[in-house]
């Protein structure tokens, strides 16, 4: 099994058998436009049908499509072990601002959302911004880290603590429970791909309604799963949108009104509570389990982990 995450870059390999490529995190190469993965099988001397792509998403309609690429959401599975283990008290109670935003690391698409809230004259949110300082608009830079993380101008790298770890202690009860909505900048936005990362697993914790900027079908997604995305709340046709920049602006131009003034009733409560028992019921290890049926790949666990075995 070949394992390719983010820091690849095609440099000649030739592949002269079929493999198992497991490509993990980001793999388009947006500073150069290209996708490394379709380089190296593209190059070989074997038929690039013939190789098993996993691609640890949701689902990919890009250029991969026509190697039916098995999507299977590992790393999401894994994480959200990670949460349960941290013993998360869920209170639901004090809604009291219309949206929210985190963002750790910059990207293009953050800064943007950044700009929009600010045009908008947006000020009711909570977030999460741990910067040394803020370049882009006149939003302070918060103070959520533990401390032991090492700080960078924009953005902070969280070493050993987890992503469950910082829900918990910094950002449960500052940034998501008190907010009804989650603006949710998902990695991918360029790419025709859904990728679900513990930034939606924190807004369904926090009990929150979903919004991706920019994310390709993330709501298709979520709903395929049995995810409720409140279709009758939200317009999520801002997923589907072939420019990325279009799928970011409209994300917020369909919704402005809820970003504005919104209040959850108790039914929907009722509703964010199935999304959260049907996460911490498995779900997303069920779909792992499901597309590697009728593979020679199993899923186990090593030391508490998720991992495959070919």
């Amino acid at each position: 099994m070949i394992t390719i995450d983010s820091l690849y870059r095609y440099s000649g390999e030739i592949l002269t058998e079929p493999e198992i490529i497991n490509v993990i995190d980001h793999h388009y190469d947006e500073e150069n436009h290209e996708w490394p993965v379709l380089q190296l099988i593209e190059s070989g001397k074997v038929d690039p049908h013939s190789h098993t792509l996993l691609f640890d998403m949701h689902l990919h309609d890009d250029v991969f499509a026509k190697y039916k690429p098995r999507c299977i959401p590992l790393w999401c599975a894994d994480e959200v072990e990670t949460f349960k283990k941290q013993n998360i008290d869920v209170d639901w109670t004090n809604k009291t601002v219309p949206f929210n935003i985190m963002i750790n690391k910059v990207r293009p698409h953050r800064i943007h959302l950044l700009q929009t809230i600010e045009n908008l004259k947006l000020t009711n949110f909570t977030y999460s911004l741990p910067w040394q300082d803020n370049p882009y608009t006149n939003l302070a830079p918060t103070n959520y880290m533990i401390g032991t993380e090492t700080q960078m101008p924009q953005g902070i790298k969280s070493g050993s603590i987890t992503n469950g770890e910082n829900y918990k202690q910094l950002l449960q009860k500052t940034v998501f429970e008190p907010s009804c909505i989650s603006l949710i900048t998902e990695p991918h936005y360029i790419e025709r791909e859904a990728l679900i990362t513990e930034k939606t697993i924190m807004a369904v914790y926090g009990g929150t309604i979903p919004i991706w900027v920019g994310g390709w079908r993330c709501a298709d997604a979520m709903r395929s799963q049995g995810f409720d995305v409140f279709d009758d709340i939200v317009d999520h046709s801002y997923q589907s949108l072939d420019n990325p920049w279009d799928r970011i602006n409209k994300s917020i131009e369909l919704n402005q009104e809820l970003l504005s003034s919104f209040t959850i009733s108790p039914s929907i409560l009722k509703r964010l509570e199935h999304n959260l028992d049907l996460m911490l019921n498995g779900v997303f290890e069920r779909e792992v389990r499901k597309q590697l049926d009728e593979t020679n790949i199993t899923l186990c666990r090593k030391h508490g982990r998720l991992s495959l075995q070919p």
